[in-house]
């Protein structure tokens, strides 16, 4: 999860499915058969140690959103996303604003999904710059689904996850997570077994421009740990649940004002599987 000054990114899970094989567990994605729908709950506080004091900034996302994922080969799936709800809260030390961005909803995002779990999008309807300054729909698919063993088996040893992206609005934004995963236990999802994937790691953001409100153009950089726990159904190949916790620091640049600021971002991000 990661926060582009006073834009924050909409964190969503994307989540794979297929049916069941002829025996065994699955660690692969496979084709669904009829879209999947996750319910998807994100949160964010962005703060700023100025001259003048601390300022706090709140935002929350609330969204539900169908994915599918077509028939591929060894290499990608074809996979789109398309919001069914999606609302926004902005807050803080000013009063909260509620978005809601009806312009999205049923309008599909389309990318390619490889072995290992990294979203490339290709496609999107257009978005707005008012929404775009909240939340920038097209950064949740960059980090956000399970990461699976690249052997496809269920492996006792961790494998690498490392997802990126970039953003060239409202800000010129780059960002990275380099981690981990490994399989951490067994459990049961609504009397489903179940296993859990540990994802651990650390993400870097660096962003660059005028954000909306900015008396200026600012700079900022920021790194922090990042841990997000999946629950993986090996027995059908689909996601039933994640949830993340990011927390970083760094510090934010006034270009013409050669001021130099500490910043803190701290965020949440629960994904439950509907149907």
């Amino acid at each position: 999860m990661t926060a582009i000054g006073h834009t924050r990114l909409v964190l969503c899970g994307l989540a794979l499915a297929g049916c069941a094989g002829s025996g065994g567990a699955i660690y692969e994605f496979r084709p669904t058969e009829t879209p999947l729908q996750y319910e998807v709950s994100d949160s964010s506080v962005f703060l700023i140690q100025s001259p003048m004091g601390e300022q706090r900034f709140v935002d929350s996302v609330r969204a539900v959103v169908a994915i599918e994922i077509g028939q591929g080969d060894t290499v990608s799936h074809p996979v789109s996303a398309v919001f069914e709800s999606l609302d926004l809260w902005s807050g803080g030390d000013s009063p909260e604003q509620h978005f809601f961005a009806g312009d999205l909803v049923g309008k599909p995002f389309h990318g390619t999904l490889s072995p290992t779990g990294s979203i490339a999008v290709d496609e999107t309807p257009e978005i707005s710059d008012q929404l775009r300054e909240i939340a920038d729909p097209i950064t949740l698919f960059s980090e956000l689904l399970a990461p699976l063993p690249p052997d496809r088996t269920g492996t006792a040893e961790p494998w690498p996850h490392r997802t990126s992206y970039s953003v060239d609005a409202p800000m010129a934004t780059e960002a990275s997570y380099d981690g981990t995963a490994h399989f951490a236990g067994d459990t049961t999802w609504n009397g489903r077994p179940a296993r859990i994937i540990l994802s651990e790691g650390l993400t870097t953001v660096t962003a660059r421009g005028t954000p909306a409100a900015a008396p200026g153009e600012v700079e900022f950089t920021y790194t922090g740990r990042s841990t997000t726990r999946y629950v993986w159904d090996p027995e059908r190949g689909v996601m039933l649940a994640s949830n993340a916790i990011m927390k970083t620091e760094g510090q934010l640049e006034l270009i013409g004002m050669q001021m130099v600021m500490p910043i803190s971002y701290d965020g949440t991000r629960e994904v439950v599987l509907r149907r």
